[in-house]
C-alpha cells in the first residue's frame, strides 16, 4: 500500500522540525502510535505483519471540517515510505483530540526506531508535523 514516489513533495520534509505547528491558527501537537500485531493468524499466515498508527492530534482550538490528511511519510535509516492521505481515516474524539489512523504493509524494521512525518492541509495551506525515534510496539 506504501510506495516511494519520487512526485510528491515529502523530499521537503525537514526532519529536524518538531511535532508542535500551527494551521490556520490552531496549534497541532503529535503523538505517534505504532505497533505490529504478533498474534499469530488463523489461517496460519505470520509472515505478513502490517505496520498500524494511530497518530493523535491534540490541539489548542476547534480544527476546520476541511481538514485533509495529505500523507504519512515513515523514515527508517535510508528508507522512505509514504502513506497516501486516501489510505489513512480521519477521527474525531472531541473538538481538541483528533486521531489518523493507518495500516500498511511495509519492510520496517520492527525493531529499530523510525521518524514520522505528517502533512496535513485545509483551505489556509498545509504543515508539517514531525515526530522522531518513534518505537514500534508488538502487541501479542
Amino acid at each position: 500500500a506504501a510506495c516511494t514516489s519520487q512526485t510528491s513533495n515529502h523530499e521537503n520534509i525537514n526532519w529536524k522540525q518538531g511535532n508542535l505547528a500551527a494551521l490556520s491558527e490552531t496549534d497541532i501537537q503529535l503523538k505517534s502510535n505504532l505497533w505490529t500485531d504478533k498474534m499469530p493468524k488463523v489461517d496460519g499466515t505470520s509472515e505478513s505483519q502490517p505496520l498500524n498508527g494511530t497518530l493523535m492530534l491534540d490541539t489548542s482550538g476547534e480544527l476546520s471540517a476541511e481538514l485533509v490528511v495529505e500523507m504519512v511519510v515513515i523514515k527508517q535509516k535510508d528508507n522512505t515510505w509514504i502513506v497516501q492521505g486516501d489510505e489513512t481515516e480521519l477521527r474525531t474524539l472531541s473538538e481538541n483530540l483528533w486521531e489518523v489512523v493507518f495500516a500498511t504493509e511495509i519492510p520496517v524494521d520492527v525493531e529499530k526506531s523510525v521518524h514520522v512525518a505528517l502533512e496535513l492541509s485545509d483551505n489556509n495551506g498545509d504543515v508539517w508535523l514531525v515526530e522522531r525515534n518513534v518505537t514500534i510496539d508488538k502487541v501479542y
